[in-house]
């Protein structure tokens, strides 16, 4: 084979492995967007293998290879933290199967054998911790976490037993008495009277600091009152305050500071936030709560507070309230210049000048030798005429994809390009000259600042900036400086989660047409083309920007009953409402003696604890795949609901919840409500809850949610179920909630 047929059959080997790496990449990138991770790439390997020196190929490997194993590690982790260990596994397994030395994904399913190895130790502990055996609990969750230090569930456990016991060491000594109402009528009685009273009925024992008046005069009127009830209204209407000292025994003492100082008991808690700023924290605190004790770690951001048991609990509601995650945003930015040229030069450049040259000796002449000069020995430079034939045609884009990940409120810059020197020379009055160099940035500058609100929606500060150089310039001193082109655009966007916004029009056109002619003759219609040459150029730039908000996390907002709680008076915290009810009466306010009024007749049952509660569905039997259709969630309940939390699970290979909206049930009356809820399709899981604000609730029967589905796949019968719900009812009592059985749905062609 001789040289020439080597260099052809190497460049078609070339070529044909070229043309099969493009093609295993195309595939490849359009696998992944089907879902097909593992396929996908595979093929971008096999690309890389075919072209190895292609950058582009590389690149596109190693970053989607990246975003596909992270999306799959979180993905595995989520499923492992939720208990759904075969889920798990399989999310691990196709982590392997994509990045085969993945240590994290081998250490996943390790862990994950770990911790279904030891559930049934941990179920024990969790049924101890509910029968109220601690100590047992404790033991149990500790032989776990010998084993396995980092297991999930025993260390949330153990976090829930450790609350349980400071709450207890923190709670007051329980009063021991009848759960019997209580009945106290009193008209100007001392108030030794009326404790007497009151401890016939209850078997309560009470003593008297030295300074209390056991003669001071009152008027009682309580008629089925709880122990609490008769107690707090006793000490409002004589100004005191109670020390339980043991179960059967309290002591009252006046609510003066120096008497709150010798007896009040006092908490300590450290409260180590999270996101909060300390320093507000504890300026909220001694607003609200009139908090003077409260000690500050900035560098920990810890909160220490010492008050009393009510202060405490109020301070927890409040920190609760503040302590919530920034919201995080995710930008993804494409900026695309396009540039467009045209260049066309066609005629012909005639000369323009002549050249004489006299033909002396010598570099100089003298006058005689100047006298004598003719047509002999004077040379004649004629240049030579050119053709031009020229076109030229050009396009250029400038891609920049950045994605900026940015909190809320907080300030995001990319710049992309060239950092250009600029030298200046300064000078002394001693002549002593010095250089200094500074840096001019040119290219694309890119200023973006979030503002993400509840609904799911982002507002965005934008400012694009596109600078190129134009042209070096020498200055007269020497210095070199820059004639820099710049455009620049700001606006403020405010667009939904997953919404793209495109700016456009930044279009700088230029034309230009420069014409040699000669004189007279180039100016002749048609035939001065022959003695002239045309320069016709054209350029044109546009900048385009597309920018699309993707929320990482929003703002968590707590659930109405923890945004709206008592506080008690100004004088005297209480972290509860004084009690007004009891299983089969209300307790009367105090006030003067007299008959009682007759009840009121019940209107609605917006005030009463439901007693019949059931939930139904409202869907079709059958279904098309790529249709969308509704299911209805209904609610009857005969007594006051104020919210109701609940999760569905559905199969994501087959159902695809595209939206949920809330139902009539909690807005009955015109009430205000709250609705959230997180659709996770990986896991195939819905969680929703729905809070209707103010005391009473809602009753009757009517729509709670309605659901949006999409079906993916054929499947005979697909279920749509309930894996937990927990209403609550008036008094923040939480019901016990049968669910109904599964929605049944076929999905055909």
């Amino acid at each position: 084979m001789g040289r020439f047929e080597m260099v052809v059959l190497a460049t078609a080997v070339t070529l044909m492995t070229a043309c099969t790496g493009s093609r295993l990449h195309s595939q490849g990138l359009n696998l992944l967007e089907d879902g097909k991770v593992e396929e996908g790439i595979r093929h971008l390997e096999q690309a890389v293998i075919a072209e190895p020196r292609n950058a582009e190929f590389k690149t596109d490997l190693i970053r989607r290879r990246a975003e596909e194993v992270n999306r799959l590690l979180v993905t595995a982790e989520a499923a492992r933290a939720a208990g759904q260990f075969d889920a798990s596994l399989g999310f691990y397994k196709r982590v392997q199967e994509v990045e085969p030395g993945n240590m994290r994904a081998a250490q996943g399913r390790e862990a994950v054998e770990r911790e279904r190895r030891s559930g049934s130790l941990l179920e024990q502990a969790q049924a101890a911790f509910k029968q109220g055996e601690i100590e047992a609990a404790r033991f149990q969750v500790r032989a776990i976490l010998a084993e396995h230090p980092n297991n999930a569930a025993a260390l949330n456990l153990k976090r829930e037993i450790d609350n349980q016991a400071v709450k207890l060491q923190a709670a007051e000594v329980p009063l021991v008495s009848s759960t019997n109402p209580i009945t106290l009528e009193f008209r100007d009685a001392s108030l030794k009277m009326v404790l007497d009273g009151l401890s016939r009925a209850t078997g309560i024992s009470f003593m008297l600091d030295k300074d209390v008046q056991p003669d001071l005069r009152t008027t009682i009127n309580l008629r089925q009152a709880s122990l609490s009830d008769a107690l707090d209204t006793i000490l409002q209407s004589t100004r005191l305050e109670k020390k339980v000292i043991t179960p059967t025994s309290i002591l009252l003492y006046s609510r003066t500071p120096e008497k709150l100082k010798e007896h009040q008991e006092l908490l300590v808690k450290g409260f180590y936030l999270a996101n909060a700023d300390v320093k507000q924290t504890q300026a909220m605190l001694k607003e609200l709560l009139k908090a003077k004790d409260v000690f500050i770690d900035e560098k920990l951001n810890l909160l220490v507070m010492r008050d009393t048991p009510d202060a405490i609990r109020l301070a927890e509601k409040l920190i609760g309230m503040q302590d919530l995650s920034e919201p995080e945003v995710m930008l993804e930015v494409e900026v695309l210049e396009v540039k467009r040229s045209r260049l066309t030069e066609l005629g012909v450049k005639l000369p323009n000048q002549l050249t004489l040259t006299p033909l002396v000796d010598g570099a100089t002449a003298t006058l005689n030798e100047l006298r004598r000069l003719n047509s002999d020995n004077i040379g004649l430079g004629l240049p030579t005429a050119t053709l031009n034939l020229r076109r030229e045609i050009g396009d250029v884009k400038i891609l920049a994809n950045p994605r900026i990940r940015a909190r809320n409120r907080e300030k995001a810059k990319v710049m992309i390009g060239d950092k250009i020197p600029v030298v200046s020379i300064t000078t002394t009055s001693n002549g002593v000259s010095s250089e200094s160099v500074q840096y001019l940035d040119v290219g694309i500058k890119l200023d973006v600042e979030p503002n993400i609100y509840l609904q799911d929606e982002v507002a965005i500060k934008v400012g694009l900036e596109v600078s190129s150089l134009v042209r070096e310039i020498r200055t007269p001193a020497g210095s070199l400086a820059y004639q820099i082109g710049s455009r620049a655009a700001s606006t403020v966007l405010r667009l939904k989660n997953g919404e793209t916004q495109v700016l456009a029009g930044l279009i700088n056109d230029e034309e230009r047409r420069t014409a040699s002619r000669l004189p007279g003759v180039g100016d002749i219609p048609v035939l001065g083309r022959l003695f002239s040459s045309q320069k016709d150029e054209s350029e044109q730039t546009e900048i385009v920007l597309s920018i699309t908000p993707r929320l990482v996390r929003n703002i968590n907002k707590p659930e109405a009953i923890d945004r709206e709680f008592w506080s008690g008076t100004e004088a005297s915290l209480r972290s509860k409402k004084l009690a007004t009810a009891l299983a089969d009466g209300a307790a009367e306010p105090l006030r003067a003696a007299g008959p009682a009024p007759a009840a009121a007749p019940v209107k609605d049952a917006s005030n009463l604890a439901p007693t019949a509660l059931s939930l139904s569905w409202q869907g079709p039997a059958q279904a098309k795949v790529g249709e969308l259709f509704k299911v209805a969630i209904m609610l009857k309940a005969d007594g006051g609901v104020r919210s109701l939390p609940f999760q569905l699970g559905f199969d994501p290979a087959v159902l695809q919840i595209i939206e949920i909206t809330e139902g009539n049930f909690f807005k009955k009356g015109g009430a205000s409500t709250s609705m959230s809820n997180n659709v996770d399709q990986t896991l195939g899981k819905a969680f929703v809850s729905v809070i209707r604000s103010g005391a009473d609730g809602a009753f009757g029967e009517d729509t709670v949610v309605t659901l949006t589905l999409r079906p993916l796949a054929v499947k005979a019968q697909s279920e749509l179920k309930f894996l937990m719900s927990s209403p609550i009812s008036i008094g923040d009592k939480q019901l016990v909630l049968a669910p109904p059985a599964p929605l049944t749905i076929n999905i055909v062609n």
